[in-house]
């Protein structure tokens, strides 16, 4: 098994292997879920079957589930040994998990056409660092996709003065944070879902509703999707 140092990231997510997919069985927690991937999923667009994308940060495989089923073939990564077994024992077609660092890929340049990362960045002690080995492992023409916590929404303002959880060790970023990390490599397309008043409407309701909040250029949603063409 390969060696990461600790310190890879802000919080040990060993500890959390085993309980981490229960918080998408609750109601809440489906409910984000259903609008994170829409949002997500509107972003990436059609996808064509077989295209390779790399995703760093995997936790337990949830978003490398979501992005098979788009089409993708998923290499993923993460500093974490117990969420890779997690991943691994699921079994998701077409994607293959192993143990790394995203401040340090264990890929060739340009080796994917797609690079996604979703909840990660706010707990890698190194963004820049993180992002820039991202694009490295990116073909020039493909993808850069992220899916970040908003440093702005009220409900992860709270998560984090509650202090003792897994978000007390997060850096959330808020949309200028994103333009000042993404901007060297493209103009990113930046979206906000999640936002409070969808989280209690029925699934199809709670869509246009994001849909209209984010038209009105709300910021109190919870989850930000972001596409960096490269």
């Amino acid at each position: 098994m390969n060696e990461i140092e600790p310190t890879a990231s802000l919080f040990d997510f060993n500890l959390l292997a085993g309980e981490y997919d229960k918080w998408y069985e609750t109601a809440e927690g489906r409910q984000y879920d259903i609008l994170e991937k829409r949002a997500l999923g509107r972003l990436i667009g059609k996808v064509e079957d077989g295209v390779n994308l790399l995703e760093v940060g995997i936790g337990t495989g949830w978003w490398s589930l979501f992005f098979s089923e788009l089409g993708y073939h998923v290499t993923g990564v993460d500093v974490s040994p117990d969420m890779v077994d997690v991943a691994r024992l699921k079994n998701i077609p077409n994607a293959q998990f192993e143990i790394a660092d995203g401040h340090k890929l264990p890929f060739a340049d340009q080796s994917f056409s797609v690079s996604a990362a979703v909840t990660l960045i706010e707990f890698t002690r190194e963004p820049k660092m993180v992002v820039r080995e991202m694009v490295r492992c990116t073909k020039p023409g493909g993808g850069l996709f992220l899916g970040l916590l908003n440093g702005e929404a009220p409900i992860n303002k709270k998560r984090k003065e509650k202090g003792r959880n897994v978000f007390a060790f997060a850096r959330f970023l808020t949309v200028q944070d994103i333009h000042t990390l993404l901007d060297p490599y493209g103009k990113p397309t930046i979206k906000q879902c999640a936002f409070p008043a969808s989280i209690k409407m029925p699934p199809l309701i709670a869509g246009m509703a994001d849909d209209f909040q984010a038209w009105l250029k709300m910021t109190s949603g919870a989850f930000i999707v972001v596409r960096v063409d490269l």
